[in-house]
């Protein structure tokens, strides 16, 4: 008698993805964690007059190499259907996911689908954490000079091997759901912290990152900056010390929901943080600034506030609504401090004569392949 895919999961896949080394904690499923992995709660579509929420889509297995790094999605099948049933479906949920490898199987075939390649093969069994790892890593040009530190911990690296971990942005663990009010990243703030992170750990200065209004951007910054803070990737310039980051807005409640949103680095006893807003003496003691245009256009004798500050103090400036924000009058303190990476955040990029929040942030992101497959 053949499996249905509860079993066919339980007798057949689960006992694969452990021989091949995949751990409870590298492995979201069904009866070690929750039913399945609905990761969006479906599209809201209209009928008629009336709306309907269509189907949740859910994976059967999310494979993690450690806690914060999502690098696969398993699609599971009865064990009398073919495995190739449940590839086209697969292949979406890793494009929806930002992962790089997807998994077919009814427990006896195993159909994997690599998107740097677009090609898709038959295995005999699953590959390795370490395996996917090196093959990802070799995919994302993290060979460079630049990226000798990851290389060097990479004979270190084990996935419960905390202080080798803490070195990775990359694989750092996100801010803790006790210090976080138990909000933890969505898939596609997953996805954005990861492709920022590469872009700042290949050297990359200028970004972007697009996201719609609703969408968690400040969250998403926050849980960016505390695994380059804490994994101690981001040394300032001249020093070992933390390094240095300013949240730059044009409003003044976006610079205080960002203030708060990064509460959870102040322990009770340090609070990196410091307000900028124009009452208080300003500190060049902190590590994490909160500022809007405004105070920090203003004059101070000779010189303006920003100038107080060294061009080379901040390492990684945030630009909130940067369509809006960046450029203009204000274009001058980004300059001040250019040699900072700028990461530009924004819901609404556009472009006109006097605003190219592209051409600003954009310049040196490398073509991106068309995907045939792609809609």
């Amino acid at each position: 008698m053949l499996l249905n895919e509860a079993d066919t999961r339980a007798q057949l896949i689960d006992p694969q993805l452990n021989i091949a080394g995949w751990t409870r904690s590298q492995v979201t499923r069904e009866q070690y964690y929750k039913p399945d992995w609905a990761y969006t709660a479906g599209k809201i579509v209209l009928r008629g007059d009336k709306t309907e929420r269509e189907a949740p889509k859910r994976v059967d297995y999310l494979l993690r190499f450690t806690d914060s790094f999502p690098i696969a999605v398993v699609e599971a099948k009865d064990e009398g259907k073919p495995a190739v049933t449940g590839l086209e479906q697969v292949k979406g949920y890793a494009r929806d996911l930002g992962l790089a490898f997807a998994y077919a199987t009814n427990g006896h075939e195993i159909l994997e689908w690599d998107q740097f390649t677009n090609i898709s093969r038959a295995l005999d069994r699953f590959p390795t954490p370490e395996e996917l790892w090196q093959r990802w890593q070799l995919n994302m040009g993290l060979s460079d000079n630049e990226l000798k530190r990851i290389d060097e911990i990479r004979s270190l690296y084990k996935p419960d091997l905390a202080a080798a971990r803490r070195r990775n942005p990359l694989l750092h663990p996100y801010a803790p759901t006790s210090i976080t009010r138990g909000k933890e990243p969505r898939y596609f703030q997953e996805a954005a912290i990861k492709e920022a992170l590469l872009r700042m750990m290949r050297g990359q200065k200028r970004i972007l990152l697009t996201m719609a209004t609703g969408t968690g951007k400040t969250f998403t910054a926050f849980q960016m900056v505390w695994k380059l803070v804490r994994s101690g990737w981001m040394r300032h310039q001249k020093g070992e010390e933390p390094g240095r980051v300013l949240f730059l807005a044009d409003r003044v409640v976006l610079r205080d929901q960002a203030y708060n949103a990064f509460g959870p680095f102040a322990d009770g006893t340090n609070d990196p943080r410091f307000l900028i807003d124009g009452r208080q003496k300003l500190s060049t003691n902190r590590d994490l600034y909160f500022a809007i245009y405004h105070n920090l256009w203003t004059q101070e004798g000779k010189q303006r506030l920003y100038e107080q500050f060294p061009p080379d103090f901040f390492d990684l400036i945030i630009i909130d609504e940067a369509h809006r924000s960046g450029f203009g009058t204000w274009r001058e303190i980004l300059d001040y401090f250019g040699d900072a990476t700028h990461l530009g955040m924004t819901a609404t990029p556009k472009q006109d004569e006097n605003v190219d929040t592209y051409a600003y942030f954009c310049a040196e992101e490398a073509p991106q392949p068309v995907n045939p497959d792609a809609p």
